[in-house]
């Protein structure tokens, strides 16, 4: 768009806005009369009557300094009726409670437009300049009610305050916001939960737990499992004890997905969401979980299998000559389970045996127990050849010639890591703790 060039010659021979309102008023656009009220009285007597109406209910004059809105708009409206002498021979005869301050003489012209309830006005008065204390009530206008409040806003009839009273309106509690967000998240050490996830899917198919309808939150634990939303779902964590909005129990979860993803959902929320799920389950406890957790076994802590010490009840001459002679194997197995064909098999002698102790144990590397139990008792394991029924030789490996309580404070010290501050007194056959 070219630019625009103005005429300066043409625009400083144009009257000012100044000398516009300075001259005379030919088609009397000034000469304006007071508003009259409905009921035939000039507007401004009737809105004095509102604080004359005021200081009938409350016994004072309206407080510009007053939290109440409409007693501050009052109060604003009667300094400025204070202020304008062309309306303080109107409004006096109507003050019955002298809030105006008296009027000063005026010429017989200005009271006869007084009478007439006209302001005087001079036509070919200039129109005043903006004071400073006009200016500096500008700038001190910051807010909604500082314009409400303002001496202008006085000026405009606001209706009735009725309008603003909520007639069959409910308004709700406002709803506690939540202190964190659930988020679902990759979880990072997924491999600890997966052997969980399928025993789960595996007691499921053999009808060792049960899967029942979710029906309400209750208290919960680490290792309670759930299925929501067709997916299998296990709280690791609950945290620190907190209350809801309601005074209701609800912590904070780690819950581990078997998509291998994990969230951390408050408890009331999944149960909501198993609540509204149709196919929400929760995953009933078996017996065992359930003497795990009396235990202290968490569903971190896998069940690795039993090691048990058993005797032989062998009649071979060999055999019986050895003092303290005993088994320390490993099964995965019910130690019944494992000797049930001990008279057919060499680790047990090919005879029956006796059993003397056996130790739950979680987490536990067979192989490297296996190989520390050997090691530790290497002095004090039996070095023979035996027959079996075969015809063929074979070398027993886990039979030792040690006390039953020494080998059982052997294997608690290997399983809790302490073994390396012990040795093996070789000749008293007793575990003895290391000089520092």
């Amino acid at each position: 768009m070219p630019p625009i060039n103005h005429n300066r010659r043409k625009a400083s021979a144009r009257p000012s806005l100044d000398d516009i309102f300075a001259g005379p008023d030919e088609f009397g656009l000034l000469d304006v009369g007071a508003k009259k009220s409905s009921s035939g009285a000039p507007l401004e007597v009737s809105r004095f009557e509102e604080i004359s109406a005021f200081v009938d209910q409350q016994g004072k004059a309206p407080q510009a300094d007053s939290p109440d809105l409409q007693e501050k708009l009052l109060s604003r409206r009667l300094k400025s009726y204070a202020e304008k002498e062309d309306l303080l021979s109107a409004l006096k005869p109507y003050d019955r409670h002298n809030l105006l301050p008296e009027p000063v003489l005026v010429s017989n012209q200005e009271a006869t437009a007084h009478d007439e309830g006209m302001p005087s006005r001079a036509p070919t008065e200039p129109s005043r300049p903006a004071s400073k204390t006009d200016v500096n009530q500008a700038e001190n206008v910051t807010s909604l009610d500082d314009i409400f409040a303002s001496e202008a806003f006085s000026e405009f009839d606001q209706g009735e305050d009725s309008l603003f009273d909520p007639v069959h309106v409910s308004f709700e509690k406002s709803r506690e916001e939540p202190d964190e967000i659930a988020q679902r998240r990759v979880c990072q050490d997924f491999y600890a939960f997966e052997p969980i996830f399928r025993d789960l899917h595996e007691k499921l198919k053999t009808g060792d737990v049960k899967a029942a309808r979710f029906q309400q939150a209750s208290q919960v634990q680490p290792g309670d499992a759930f299925i929501l939303e067709g997916v299998m779902c296990l709280i690791d964590e609950v945290g620190e004890y907190r209350e809801d909005g309601d005074g209701r129990y609800d912590p904070r979860l780690r819950l581990i997905f078997e998509n291998g993803t994990e969230s951390n959902h408050l408890l009331r929320s999944l149960a909501k969401r198993l609540y509204q799920d149709p196919t929400g389950r929760r995953i009933i406890r078996d017996a065992e979980s359930v003497v795990d957790a009396f235990n202290n076994v968490n569903h971190k802590d896998k069940r690795a299998g039993q090691i048990y010490f058993v005797t032989t009840l062998s009649d071979k001459p060999a055999l019986r000559e050895i003092p303290n002679l005993l088994k320390i194997g490993y099964t995965e197995l019910t130690v019944d389970e494992r000797t049930k064909n001990a008279e057919r098999d060499t680790a047990f002698l090919e005879a029956p045996v006796k059993k003397l102790a056996s130790i739950e144990c979680y987490n536990l590397n067979p192989n490297k127990f296996e190989t520390l139990i050997h090691g530790f008792l290497h002095a004090q394991r039996i070095k023979m050849t035996l027959t079996g029924r075969d015809g063929k030789e074979y070398h027993p490996r886990e039979w030792f010639s040690v006390p039953l309580n020494t080998a059982r404070e052997v294997v608690k010290r290997i399983i809790d890591g302490s073994i390396v501050q012990y040795r093996m007194d070789n000749t008293t056959g007793r575990l003895v703790k290391k000089k520092v």
